[in-house]
């Protein structure tokens, strides 16, 4: 299975996306696309465009654009009813909840269906003090402690620095989860750095491949591919 996890800056360049998620050989054809940053009429058009099912719930408004502001799960099957889970502690300047959308996966694979549970997270960026950062990371993997099957959890973690990958990857493990993407290098560029802010983390799937792909015109993050299959995750 093919699965992407994409922050769409303020879900505005949709054309764009759908460009990159049909044409980059990494990209099309995925079987499970999480989103962030987007409004509700993103998702729709993302998922007609590629034929996949998909469910989104907001977090806020977005007091920029004034549009809704959530994540989405979008499948090559089935989503189920989803739920949202409100991280802690709202963002220090503009006072925006964050949240991961949680939902019940069946996806259609050529080698029958497979369930999963798959989380789409955006969490806080890095002015949000780090102790209050890892309790956002802390929220994501209580909600994955003892859930049974096959899970993903991918999305925006705003790791800017070493020390917040460490408490997100740490978080994560607590929960049984495997890093997909640990090699797959920067996601994010400003000021001539780059960082590591988006993840796809896995528990009984085993990691084939992943990437990032830099190739694209749609947003200031770039999309993070894995390739999995269902298993026992590798170690």
């Amino acid at each position: 299975m093919r699965v992407v996890t994409w922050n769409i800056e303020h879900g505005l360049a949709i054309d764009a996306a759908i460009d990159a998620l049909t044409t980059n050989p990494n990209l099309a054809n995925a079987d499970l696309v999480l989103l962030q940053e987007m409004d509700d009429e993103g998702p729709a058009q993302i998922a007609e465009a590629l034929g996949l099912s998909h469910q989104y719930r907001a977090g806020c408004t977005h007091t920029g654009t004034g549009r809704s502001f959530g994540n989405a799960i979008l499948a090559r099957g089935t989503v189920g009813d989803p739920t949202v889970i409100q991280l802690p502690h709202l963002a220090r300047v503009l006072g925006q909840r964050r949240i991961a959308v949680q939902a019940p996966v069946t996806l259609d694979l050529d080698e029958g269906p497979v369930d999963i549970t798959a989380w789409s997270v955006h969490a806080e960026v890095s002015t949000l003090p780090h102790r209050r950062q890892v309790a956002q990371y802390r929220e994501v993997a209580d909600s994955v402690v003892g859930s049974a099957g096959p899970a993903l959890v991918a999305g925006d973690f705003n790791t800017a620095s070493g020390r917040s990958v460490r408490g997100l990857v740490d978080n994560m493990m607590r929960a049984g989860l495997e890093r997909a993407n640990a090699l797959s290098g920067r996601t994010f560029t400003r000021f001539g750095r780059g960082f590591e802010l988006d993840h796809i983390f896995v528990k009984g799937l085993a990691v084939v491949d992943a990437g990032v792909v830099n190739d694209h015109a749609a947003s200031d993050h770039d999309p993070v591919w894995a390739v999995l299959s269902p298993g026992e995750a590798t170690t």
